[in-house]
């Protein structure tokens, strides 16, 4: 019997930094993994790379093993590539190893390996308020036009309840439109965010409407796509948006003020920027 062109050890190398858990790679869908393989004229789908299983990390695995070079090498050198787009930390040993089987295979895999941004400094509260709402941020959140003009007409009827002093309202409005993006962007990429809801909570996620807002944030914290301020507020908006249960508000005896009210408005503006500036992004578009 042959040797395999890649160890048991250097698929788990490989598995790590394509985030080949729960049978995913990467963020790709059936179709663009299917697309990626034909561009290296290959097609993904025969049925002879589904012996060991049909999800996508089975018949990459399954590809790498049989496949001679230079053709693996090449493809998992793309792989990598296309990993570079992504958010997060790679584990330097798995990519060097993964690189190593690579450039063995016949492929030239990118020599600089991703580093991890520097995370933005602490906002204050003062910065936050200051932020403004921008028609256009709110367009580049979302993919539906609709749901943008949703989200500006609620965020716009938020801030009249604030000059009105209905605080409460606002508060609620605002939670609305936040838990709404969200949903809104992970529909737009369900595999990676499925996929960093296992991670987090270490088990199957529900339905991505069935989420609550506290997962969202805090999968959308891990992926990247929402920022460490827009988590540790949003999550302060989150409780605030609770208190639309009355018996919840009387056992807190909490009482929104229009401190509160901006400040959970601001959080959402933020979260708009956050998301807008991950479409933005190369290897985040809607797929």
């Amino acid at each position: 019997m042959s040797t395999p062109a890649v160890s048991t050890l250097e698929l788990r190398a490989i598995d790590t930094v394509l985030g080949m858990g729960g049978g995913y790679v990467l963020d790709f869908t059936d179709r663009t993994f299917a697309e990626f393989f034909r561009d290296h004229g290959v097609q993904i789908d025969d049925p002879r790379y589904s012996v060991e299983g049909a999800s996508k990390a089975k018949r990459l695995r399954y590809f790498l093993r049989i496949t001679p070079p230079p053709l693996a090498g090449k493809v998992l050198a793309g792989l990598l590539e296309y990993r570079l787009t992504s958010s997060g930390e790679v584990d330097p040993g798995a990519w060097d190893t993964a690189a190593m089987v690579a450039d063995r295979l016949g492929g030239v895999p990118p020599r600089v390996k991703q580093q991890r941004p520097e995370p933005p400094a602490a906002m204050t509260e003062q910065e936050l308020l200051a932020r403004s709402l921008r028609a256009e941020a709110v367009a580049g959140a979302t993919r539906d036009p609709t749901m943008a003009a949703i989200f500006l007409d609620r965020l716009r009827e938020a801030e009249r309840c604030i000059s009105v002093e209905a605080y409460l309202a606002a508060v609620i409005l605002a939670g609305s439109v936040l838990e709404a993006l969200c949903l809104d962007f992970g529909a737009q990429h369900p595999e990676r965010v499925n996929r960093a809801f296992e991670a987090a909570y270490d088990k199957p996620p529900p339905k991505l409407p069935d989420w609550h807002l506290r997962q969202w944030i805090d999968v959308l914290g891990s992926t990247g796509d929402l920022s460490p301020n827009i988590e540790k507020f949003g999550h302060g908006l989150r409780d605030f948006r609770n208190y639309v249960h009355p018996a919840q508000q009387r056992a807190s005896g909490f009482r929104p003020d229009k401190h509160t009210a901006n400040i959970s408005l601001r959080v959402v503006v933020a979260a708009i920027d956050d998301l807008a500036a991950a479409y933005a992004r190369p290897g985040k578009a809607s797929l």
